[in-house]
């Protein structure tokens, strides 16, 4: 079954801005860059029955996670179960109000608006009594939500935090823990179904209303050539993948405004990294976790976590711990800083290796949440009084402002602007791709 998705349409890539004429695709097929090879579409088979079934499975196992006790344990004769309100509910009474609307947004508010959205905009794509403009609104949410999404991160939070408690109490599984278990397994296959294009496709249509383009960049031998969308004073929009005249402001399909290159990018993420190295000190000086033991109080740094958990044979979950919580958000501040430092002054060395260093930053970033959803699970789970309770530390929000800096300032930064300075990099002529 062949999908006529874009067919004899212009779209630039995202990371390059390199021209495009996407053909007809069908089931199982992808279409990648032929420059950068970032995926530009994908069709899954069956994807509005696939997406409307995963969304609908996922917020049932949601529901069914939130019935029911999350986690229990049981030491010296004392015994606790939570549930996940519970984590939410424990930090609010203990004054923690931004670190649980922190977590409420990741465990709740994002997933279920994005599953709803998700959801609604598939019955929508067959239900015209339902305006466009509430249409394009939902889909516009639906691109800003996802990369917010962290119930993976959480749920292996979850286990670290358990691997810490297991020499302490005996740990118990609650029926929801494996409802969330499933309700992660389905989100993210929701997640991998919904592709930005064909939404867009399928909600707007891909006539010439939508896509304003030169006549002569529609030509087969134009293309050829591996041209740009600025080289032809064009504008890719980066929500739904239309390319218009380098004359327009506001994508005419989704309404979006539209940039050649993303205003003030490098400024943006530069700021945004010089607050992050800022928090970064306070994030590792100051405590994350505080721990009362029979009346004593034992304060615990990121670094002293992770050399506990090593002192305790824990190798592998002090080793995740490391990388999420000290690796990553220094290997992210570096990286973005010498990209930004290639924009000004290229070297030699091969575009597509900045480019793939982009890429990584951009997906290890959310990872180092782990160690907050630790702090949060265990919060919420040892609450004993004086015998034993543990409470998150000054450095927690220090720590989860590094990671949310970070993660807009890799949001910010526009690849493009690295293809710029290599122009010379792009190919003299080559087919598109189809895989």
């Amino acid at each position: 079954m062949s999908y006529p998705l874009f067919y004899d349409s212009v779209t630039a890539c995202d990371e390059c801005d390199l021209l495009h004429r996407i053909p007809p695709l069908k089931s199982g097929e992808r279409f990648k860059c032929i420059r950068c090879g970032h995926v530009l579409i994908s069709v899954h088979e069956h994807v509005k029955g696939r997406i409307f079934g995963t969304g609908c499975s996922s917020l049932l196992m949601l529901a069914f996670a939130l019935a029911f006790p999350f986690l229990g344990y049981s030491s010296s004769g004392a015994e606790r179960s939570i549930t996940l309100f519970n984590i939410v509910s424990v930090l609010i009474n203990q004054d923690y109000l931004i670190l649980s609307a922190i977590i409420s947004l990741a465990l709740f508010v994002f997933p279920i608006a994005y599953l709803l959205a998700v959801i609604f905009l598939v019955w929508s794509f067959d239900n015209h009594h339902v305006s466009m403009a509430i249409k394009r609104y939902f889909t516009r949410w639906v691109i800003v939500i996802q990369p917010w999404l962290m119930v993976d991160v959480f749920l292996v939070g979850t286990l670290v935090a358990l691997v810490k408690m297991d020499s302490l109490a005996d740990i118990e599984l609650g029926l929801s823990f494996w409802a969330f278990c499933a309700y992660v397994l389905l989100l993210l296959k929701t997640i991998s179904l919904v592709d930005r294009r064909w939404f867009w496709n399928q909600l707007a249509g891909h006539g010439p209303d939508h896509l304003i383009v030169k006549p002569t960049v529609l030509e087969k031998s134009a293309l050829a050539k591996s041209i740009t969308a600025k080289q032809q004073e064009l504008i890719g929009c980066h929500f739904c993948g239309a390319t218009l005249l380098g004359t327009a402001f506001h994508c005419s399909r989704c309404g979006h405004s539209i940039h050649s290159r993303r205003p003030h990018s490098l400024t943006g993420t530069i700021a945004f990294l010089i607050a992050s190295v800022i928090m970064f000190i306070p994030a590792n000086v100051f405590p994350i976790m505080q721990t009362t033991f029979l009346g004593g109080n034992e304060p615990s740094t990121i670094m002293g976590g992770v050399l506990l958990l090593w002192s305790l044979g824990s190798y592998p979950v002090a080793l995740i711990i490391f990388l999420a919580s000290v690796v990553i958000p220094l290997v992210k501040m570096l990286s973005l800083s010498w990209l930004c430092w290639q924009c000004y002054y290229p070297t030699e060395r091969e575009t597509m290796q900045k480019i793939r260093l982009y890429r990584i930053t951009e997906l290890v970033g959310r990872w180092s949440m782990i160690d907050i959803f630790v702090v949060a699970v265990l919060t919420g789970l040892v609450q004993m009084g004086e015998l034993m309770s543990i409470l998150p530390g000054p450095a927690v929000l220090s720590f989860t402002s590094v990671i949310i800096l970070t993660m807009l300032a890799a949001m910010v930064f526009d690849p493009r602007l690295l293809w710029d300075k290599n122009e010379g990099s792009v190919m003299p002529s080559s087919q598109e791709k189809k895989e």
